[in-house]
């Protein structure tokens, strides 16, 4: 038989815990990892497929990741795309990296055109201008939603 303040401490943690899931509506869905690596940078991380609520919309996709610099001389920037105009993409840049280390990076984005989910690009230069010139660069697509 179990004592009262252990059976007090039993119910107390199944609220927290109750509570917590509650407390949480955008939890992540389902998960995609991607490896990417251009001139000695390499980036990683998932794409996270988030659920909302009509009172708390958010966008559906979030990405969160790593860039690790190798080289002392390089510079590099993840980059997602987006819908830009007549059916193409524009990429916004969404973390940068220069010389040796480690940089989080996150972002929340949504659905290209067409429900397609959106690629992430890691390109590097001699600096952060160059490599969003986008000219070594390597790119992950997801797989499409079944």
């Amino acid at each position: 038989m179990r004592s009262f303040v252990s059976r007090t401490l039993g119910g107390l943690v199944a609220a927290a815990v109750g509570l917590g899931v509650a407390a949480t509506p955008a939890a992540a869905a389902t998960s995609t990892s991607f490896r990417l690596v251009a001139d000695g940078v390499v980036g990683y991380g998932t794409y996270e497929h988030m659920m909302g609520s009509p009172e708390r919309p958010v966008p559906p996709i979030r990405i969160a990741g790593t860039l690790v610099g190798r080289s002392p001389l390089r510079c590099a920037v993840i980059q997602v795309a987006r819908s830009g105009p007549a059916d193409g993409l524009e990429w916004r840049t969404f973390g940068r990296h220069c010389g040796r280390g480690r940089t989080d990076v996150r972002v929340q984005t949504s659905y290209l055109f067409r429900g397609v989910q959106p690629p992430v690009r890691l390109c590097a230069g001699w600096s952060v201008a160059q490599a969003e010139r986008a000219r070594r660069c390597d790119q992950f697509r997801p797989p499409a939603d079944r």
